[in-house]
């Protein structure tokens, strides 16, 4: 089995890292904003079946990266607690280990 090196700033640096790509996510989103009414004016009805379609892709897309942001911003707070747990229970057995050593 292979070794396994984590530390509590790992952990904090990753959930930053999330939090990051949920903000990017966000303004993603927002990229294709006004395109579909853009359309609609400069083209008109002759476009409407297209001119709905994009209506429809926007509407998927925010949805999409809504739901990226939230899966994002989610893995941070957990790679937090993680980090936390981690800290308190490293902290636990480093005091049980004190208290088993023999002083000379």
């Amino acid at each position: 089995m292979a070794n396994l090196a984590l530390t509590p700033g790992h952990l904090d640096n990753l959930a930053g890292k999330q939090d990051r790509a949920a903000e990017m996510t966000a303004e993603a989103a927002t990229a294709a904003n006004g395109i579909p009414t853009a359309v609609w004016v400069t083209h008109g009805v002759i476009s409407s079946s297209s001119n709905i379609r994009f209506v429809e892709a926007e509407a998927a897309r925010r949805m999409a990266a809504e739901n990226m942001r939230k899966v994002a911003a989610d893995l941070a707070a957990k790679l937090r607690t993680a980090k936390e747990t981690y800290a308190s229970v490293d902290e636990e057995l480093s005091r049980n280990i004190d208290k088993q050593m023999i002083s000379r």
